[in-house]
């Protein structure tokens, strides 16, 4: 027998384990970096894992840039981390609020020295709008929670 609940419940969970699977997949990756630069060879990694080395490659590739070492101070190694971490219930929203107020972002790439051309410069990984933009677009940030904290850096 399945016991249904109501569809607000059913979203809201649902929301929360997706932010608790990013988190999860997040602190995996950060693992198996730090096992490589640890010294644990790519195929041991493999192995362990039961995938192929050139799986264990193409995570380590995604690793460095998604699961960097949690700042100090911090919930995250990335703003989006920080703001998964809330939405998974881990932390509550003030504390990230805060968090990502203070992070540093990447300043974007300065424009081309060609103004005729019209190029479209790629976001920066570590910028503002692909770390909190990609959280919203996620769900894992409220309307008002953008526009705060983005209010709060533009001071």
């Amino acid at each position: 027998m399945t016991i249904m609940m109501d569809r607000d419940r059913l979203f809201s969970s649902m929301a929360e384990n997706r932010a608790r699977e990013v988190v999860a997949h997040i602190g995996f990756l950060r693992n198996l970096r730090q096992l490589y630069e640890g010294g644990v060879t790519q195929t041991r990694l493999a192995e362990v894992n039961g995938v192929s080395q050139p799986a264990i490659s193409q995570m380590l590739q995604r690793a460095r840039v998604e699961a960097p070492d949690v700042r100090p101070g911090t919930h995250g190694g990335t703003a989006y981390e920080i703001a998964a971490r809330c939405a998974a219930g881990e932390i509550d929203p003030a504390t990230m609020r805060a968090e990502l107020i203070g992070w540093e972002y990447d300043k974007p790439m300065a424009p081309t020295a060609y103004p005729e051309v019209d190029d479209v410069r790629p976001q920066t990984e570590g910028g503002f709008n692909h770390q909190v933009g990609r959280a919203l677009t996620h769900g894992f940030l409220t309307d008002e929670d953008y526009d705060l904290i983005l209010d709060a850096l533009a001071d």
